[in-house]
């Protein structure tokens, strides 16, 4: 992977209850769990399997959901789960520690 950037979400697809599929264009993929935050806010949403289902990408990569990108989820987090690296392994530091 060029580390200069973050992997890019290619392919998304709703599975229920509450999971997607995600493929990464650096192959990484797989299926990540979102039922923590199904009750939560804005995400209660998903109880309706319709817009559940809607899950698609958006031009920069978000993953949106409803015909009007009504609520929308970094895929970077769901990079990290599948591949136990941290967003300090994706985003180097290129400055150094700053002194309390």
């Amino acid at each position: 992977m060029d580390t200069s950037r973050l992997p890019q979400a290619l392919e998304v697809e709703a599975r229920r209850p509450f999971k997607l599929w995600i493929r990464f264009d650096d192959g990484v993929s797989g299926t990540v769990e979102l039922a923590q935050w199904s009750t939560r806010g804005n995400f209660a949403a998903w109880s309706d399997a319709a817009f559940f289902e809607s899950a698609h990408l958006r031009p920069h990569g978000a993953i949106a959901w409803g015909k009007d990108d009504a609520l929308e989820l970094d895929p970077t987090a769901m990079y990290t789960d599948l591949t136990g690296k941290t967003f300090e392994d994706l985003h180097p530091k290129p400055w150094p520690e700053l002194a309390p």
